[in-house]
C-alpha cells in the first residue's frame, strides 16, 4: 500500500510541476510576441512624431525666412 502511494504522489507532483512548467513556458512565449508586436507599434508611432516634428521645422524655417 505504501509503494502504491508514493507512486501516486510522485505521478501527481510530476504532473503539477509539467503543468506549471508549461504554463510559464506559455507566458514567456506570449510575452515575447507581445514585446515584438509593441515594438513595432512603437518604432511606427516613433516614425510618425519624427516626420511630423520635420514638418513642423520646415513651416518654422519657411516663416523665419519670410521675414
Amino acid at each position: 500500500m505504501t509503494m502504491i502511494r508514493r507512486r501516486t504522489v510522485l505521478a501527481g507532483g510530476l504532473a503539477v510541476y509539467l503543468l506549471v512548467v508549461g504554463f510559464a513556458g506559455g507566458m514567456a512565449a506570449e510575452r515575447i510576441r507581445y514585446d515584438r508586436e509593441r515594438a513595432d507599434v512603437l518604432a511606427r508611432y516613433d516614425g510618425a512624431v519624427r516626420e511630423w516634428h520635420a514638418t513642423l521645422m520646415r513651416v518654422e524655417h519657411a516663416a523665419e525666412a519670410a521675414r
